[in-house]
């Protein structure tokens, strides 16, 4: 499993590379793009810092988990890779 941690409000190239197995995680700026139709699309398990999202005020919704700090840090060393 890979992790896709996106901290900045834009989508980058690398995330053509996601499989079913991967996560990618929103935190910081990147909660914005809850809201982007192409997020919705990937065939993995999509997360956001719950903290980030509430301080601005981003509605969390399906297709996101919402995680706590201590969850961000276990999915962090599950990762094989964190990019």
């Amino acid at each position: 499993m890979r992790l896709f941690d996106l901290s900045h409000n834009q989508l980058p190239a690398l995330l053509r590379l996601v499989s079913t197995e991967d996560k990618v995680l929103l935190r910081q700026e990147a909660v914005y793009l809850m809201k982007s139709a192409q997020l919705n699309k990937l065939p993995c398990t999509l997360y956001c810092l719950a903290t980030d999202a509430a301080a601005r005020g981003v509605i969390i919704s399906e297709p996101f988990t919402a995680l706590n700090d201590s969850q961000w840090f276990a999915l962090v060393l599950q990762a094989k890779q964190q990019l």
